[in-house]
């Protein structure tokens, strides 16, 4: 991998990381929560991704916070992985999955952010 595709991967764990810990201080502070838009990167070699999107949706299930979006950011998912975020998907609608070179665009237009050219 050159140095742009691991600083942007270090990026996305950090936000994804810092949005978890956010959740769930907002939870145990029993704060009115606005509504979020997640970030959550998918690896080929994420072991992990199933029980990621499991709690996702048990926390969208039992109204704790509102999400706006949910970004699932394809890194070269394997088919496993890529069935596994389309049931997620069709599951939640706030759901998609975008490439990762899509995601600058993206968030540039979800928050009305211009991009410098």
């Amino acid at each position: 991998m050159d140095i742009a595709t691991v600083i942007s991967v270090s990026v996305l764990v950090l936000i994804a990381v810092i949005e978890f810990i956010f959740l769930f201080r907002s939870r145990s502070c029993n704060e009115d929560v606005t509504d979020y838009v997640t970030v959550v990167p998918v690896f080929p070699e994420d072991d992990k991704l199933s029980l990621r999107l499991e709690f996702l949706s048990e926390k969208i299930a039992c109204g704790n916070f509102r999400i706006e979006k949910i970004l699932l950011v394809n890194y070269g998912a394997d088919d496993g992985k890529t069935a596994l975020c389309k049931r997620f998907c069709l599951d939640n609608p706030e759901a998609v999955i975008v490439d990762s070179e899509e995601l600058e665009k993206i968030l540039s237009e979800m928050f009305a952010i211009e991009r410098i050219k």
